[in-house]
């Protein structure tokens, strides 16, 4: 039964109320879209950072154990970078490593770098570089790991 002097007055309420709970709903939404964005662009860092160093210390390991890659000098290299091709992993990240000698230390970096796979123009990479040093051993007949450079 309706009462009198109220004309629609609980509808309209209520109408407002609904939207300031989709509005409310709404910016719920975007704030946990932009969390899950920043936490999957961190792992994807992550994962770039620990695939170079991963890198690095693989191209490290075979200067370490000597063999074919003792005869590395800054002479032999000419000042020039000894690059290897780039390869792609399975999971889609791509990594290129390179030799060079800076201030008389083998210096060897790797790049690894994951293309963006949202619909943006142009595509954003995200890349991430690791180096490491290292120097002749006594001996000369392999190279040691003297650590990471920043």
């Amino acid at each position: 039964m309706r009462r009198l002097g109220e004309n629609g007055m609980a509808s309209v309420f209520g109408l407002v109320m609904l939207g300031v709970m989709v509005l409310a709903a709404m910016g719920v939404f975007a704030v946990e879209r932009n969390e899950a964005y920043a936490t999957r662009r961190y792992e994807d860092e992550v994962r770039l950072r620990l695939a170079a160093r991963s890198e690095v210390e693989r191209a490290a390991l075979r200067f370490e154990q000597g063999g074919d890659k003792t005869d590395v000098t800054e002479a032999s290299l000419g000042g020039k970078k000894e690059e290897e091709p780039p390869v792609t992993r399975p999971d889609g990240i791509t990594y290129q490593t390179r030799a060079y000698f800076e201030k008389g230390e083998l210096m060897v970096s790797a790049t690894a770098w994951l293309a963006a796979d949202e619909p943006r123009l142009p595509s954003i990479k995200s890349y991430v570089r690791a180096r490491a040093h290292l120097a002749r051993s006594q001996e000369g007949a392999y190279y040691v790991w003297l650590g990471w450079v920043p």
